[in-house]
């Protein structure tokens, strides 16, 4: 799936950025202990928003999303949160086209552009997913992330020689997360579950919760992840 986490921290962010600006003191000719504060009815909106679509209300937040959209064409928060509803419902063109004026909207948020590419890798078009990755992967913040992607993409597209030139270049950067990944992809592909059991571990127990759920989201969705249960000890 899209990365979930990365949606909602992408959605809040943008709404936060949106209530910073429509959110102010009342205005008050003398200065008052507790000033009153005026949220505007889009912002309202887009907040029961976020909250149906936490409590798995699809339709119910689609209808409230919508309402906002009426309001304020212009945020481009909205259109993430439709483009993430869409997705669930596996809208996939209705997703795509919320992405694209979300990033038309706020053009240097590199996470909106990530999310527009994912869409692509879910539908397994991954030669056009992979080429999206590569426009990313210079990025300071989803650079790692994007460079993995476009291996999983070589992987998944039996592009053999490619995944594995790109394989020998995360060993020799090493220390990153698609360092830990890549190997457990590739002890995976060579059916060297222990292996890949220990790099999943390590990942684990170096890095993020979050960091780790940008990884092991897309794992799962290639069919990577789950591992399979460990073996009953012997009698």
């Amino acid at each position: 799936m899209i990365q979930r986490l990365l949606l909602s921290l992408l959605i809040l962010s943008l709404f936060q950025n949106v209530n910073a600006q429509a959110t102010a003191p009342a205005a008050a000719t003398k200065p008052t202990p507790t000033p009153s504060v005026v949220v505007d009815p889009t912002s309202k909106l887009i907040s029961e928003a976020i909250l149906q679509m936490n409590k798995n209300d699809l339709d119910g937040s689609l209808a409230t999303i919508n309402k906002a959209i009426q309001l304020d064409p212009k945020i481009p928060g909205s259109y993430v949160l439709r483009a993430s509803i869409y997705y669930q419902k596996k809208q996939w063109d209705l997703a795509q086209a919320d992405f694209t004026t979300a990033s038309n909207l706020s053009p240097k948020n590199v996470v909106i552009k990530f999310n527009m590419v994912e869409i692509k890798f879910i539908q397994k078009k991954y030669d056009e997913a992979r080429a999206g990755y590569l426009e990313l992967q210079n990025d300071s913040d989803m650079g790692d992330l994007a460079k993995f992607k476009v291996f999983l993409c070589d992987v998944l597209g039996k592009h053999d020689q490619q995944a594995a030139q790109e394989f020998a270049a995360f060993n020799k950067a090493g220390e990153n997360p698609s360092y830990y990944y890549s190997n457990f992809v590739w002890s995976m592909l060579h059916q060297n579950v222990p292996d890949a059991r220990d790099w999943l571990a390590s990942a684990e127990r170096i890095y993020s919760p979050r960091k780790n759920n940008y990884y092991q989201s897309t794992l799962h969705d290639a069919g990577f992840l789950p591992l399979p249960p460990l073996p009953s000890p012997a009698p």
